[in-house]
């Protein structure tokens, strides 16, 4: 795997995240093809919404009390996020009952064939192919055909739809993605079945159930090899109106970034921070990531290093530039002070505290996401512990104070001296000249790490945009995470054999992100499983 060990950055599956405990890096586990890990997985809030517009075409809207992804750090489509409580599978109920009503109350424009039988088998059929994503077993078929036959007899053939429906939409064939596979390739390593990968293109580009083409290419057996998946993949990211969402959503959760509303900041200290503002910084990292990869170059080092935005009158006075004449607009702000996606407002609000610009929680987010190290979580008397910081002291100061407080200094030291990069963007990622007390803003940091692309110190989060955007590292890790994205992964679940020649194509590639999403697909990583002893 790209990137050396310890401090030295790079990605790393020798550890647990949640515990901190070493784990083995099982790479036998890949059988010598490149399979990886891929536990089940449970549609996320998004994917549900998405996919019960679809399946009805726009005419249903989801019911609001599907459960969210219950995330702090990782992916939505982790496991872990999504598990089934008692009061989770009370409101899957409800939703899917939500959605069951709407039917029943406009069958007219759910059914076009004339009320009957014949029309309910065929809409079981299409109904079902669609939402379990693959065609039903004779079994399934026969368990739907017959409960709507109970309901039809009693209410008649609206409520026999929509009772399917309702069953449908809180079966575990339609909530959770089953990959059961086909033909064994190796042992323990089975290959997707069509279907399935259909699946996993679909839900990984779009965040929501295979269109009508990918289930024809299934139906056929075309959709298993390389290049037809790469194929496919680029039709699904041209529709931009359903890839850019789905992709928005990778970069926040890779960023950590949930929304910082405007009770969160200190209203005496940033007054001008309301939820006009936190709503129009939350557009504008959307705008900016959505601008990279529309580019000429959708690369990592743009993503790290561009000044080009967007604005409207709320981010313009903000930045302090002339705003367009009407919603949003192209800008280019000043490289040495807004370049790249570190630099963005919305990330540096979310990295803060209501009062402070916590170094700590900046340079843990480089540290983590764009550098893949492990950060064990901080002992348990931590804030017992705190050291006392003189009033009115720079975040400068209480690094210096705090990393010779007790055992703090091993793990501070690798993220305060990230974070003091920052320090010329406040709580609410405002530029500022002046520190807390009235001097001048030192904003001096430095990458502890034994690569020499990464090590030494810099000034500002222009030379550390750079930094970053110059590492194979970095760009190693941005391939990891979107494989981890891709499947739900926990950090050790994403083993070194099955993720290695991914991030090496994407260094390669010189970090272009549209190649890395094709290198994926048609990756055996993507296309086989390996079969764990739990099954």
């Amino acid at each position: 795997m790209v990137g050396a060990e310890g401090d030295s950055g790079g990605t790393d599956t020798s550890e647990d995240d949640s515990t901190g405990e070493p784990v083995e890096d099982p790479t036998e586990d890949c059988a010598g093809v490149g399979a990886g890990l891929a536990p089940m997985r449970r549609l996320t809030k998004a994917q549900y919404d998405n996919t019960v517009r679809d399946l009805f075409d726009g005419v249903v809207e989801p019911g609001s009390t599907f459960p969210i992804s219950i995330i702090h750090e990782g992916y939505a489509n982790n496991p872990a996020a999504n598990i089934v409580s008692l009061s989770a599978a009370e409101d899957i109920l409800l939703a899917a009952e939500h959605a069951g009503q709407q039917v029943i109350d406009d069958i007219g424009s759910i059914v076009s064939c004339d009320p009957g039988a014949t029309c309910a088998e065929g809409f079981i059929d299409d109904f079902g192919r669609r939402a379990f994503r693959r065609p039903l077993l004779p079994a399934e078929r026969q368990a739907l055909l017959d409960l709507y036959v109970q309901v039809e007899s009693e209410d008649g053939f609206a409520d026999g739809i929509g009772t399917v429906v309702t069953v449908v939409l809180q079966a575990p064939q339609f909530l959770y993605l089953f990959e059961e596979g086909g033909a064994e390739v190796e042992a323990d390593v089975i290959e997707l079945t069509d279907f399935e990968l259909a699946t996993r293109l679909s839900y990984l580009l779009w965040d929501t159930t295979p269109d009508e083409e990918l289930l024809q290419l299934a139906e056929a057996g075309l959709l298993h090899e390389p290049e037809q998946l790469r194929e496919q993949a680029q039709r699904l990211l041209a529709d931009s109106a359903r890839s850019g969402p789905a992709l928005d959503r990778f970069f926040r959760e890779w960023m950590h970034f949930d929304g910082v509303p405007a009770y969160e900041k200190d209203a005496a200290l940033f007054p001008g921070y309301d939820d006009a503002l936190a709503g129009a910084m939350d557009q504008e990292l959307s705008r900016f990531i959505d601008g990279v990869l529309g580019s000429g170059e959708p690369t990592i080092e743009r993503l790290l290093t561009s000044s080009v935005t967007q604005v409207d009158a709320t981010m313009a006075g903000f930045y302090g530039v002339t705003p367009p004449a009407s919603g949003w607009g192209e800008v280019t702000l000043p490289a040495e002070q807004r370049p790249g996606l570190l630099s963005r407002p919305a990330l540096l609000a979310e990295h803060s505290t209501g009062t402070s610009s916590a170094p700590i929680f900046r340079g843990r987010l480089v540290r983590t996401q764009l550098l893949c190290d492990s950060i064990p979580p901080p002992p348990d008397d931590a804030m017992a512990n705190a050291p006392e910081y003189p009033e009115g002291a720079t975040e400068r100061e209480k690094t210096e104070i705090l990393m010779d407080h007790m055992n703090c200094g091993a793990c501070h030291g690798l993220m305060n001296p990230i974070g003091l990069g920052f320090e010329r963007f406040d709580p609410v990622g405002a530029w500022r000249e002046l520190d807390v007390d009235g001097s001048p803003v030192d904003a001096r940091g430095e990458v502890l790490s034994g690569d020499p692309q990464l090590a030494g110190e810099f000034d500002g989060v222009p030379q550390l945009g750079e930094r970053l955007a110059g590492s194979d590292v970095v760009t190693a890790c941005f391939a990891n995470q979107f494989y981890r994205h891709s499947l739900g992964l926990e950090p050790s679940q994403a083993l070194a054999c099955a993720v290695d020649p991914i991030e090496e194509a994407f260094i390669a590639s010189g970090g272009d992100i549209p190649s890395l999403l094709l290198e994926l697909v048609g990756s055996n990583a993507f296309r086989l499983r390996v079969v764990t002893e739990e099954e």
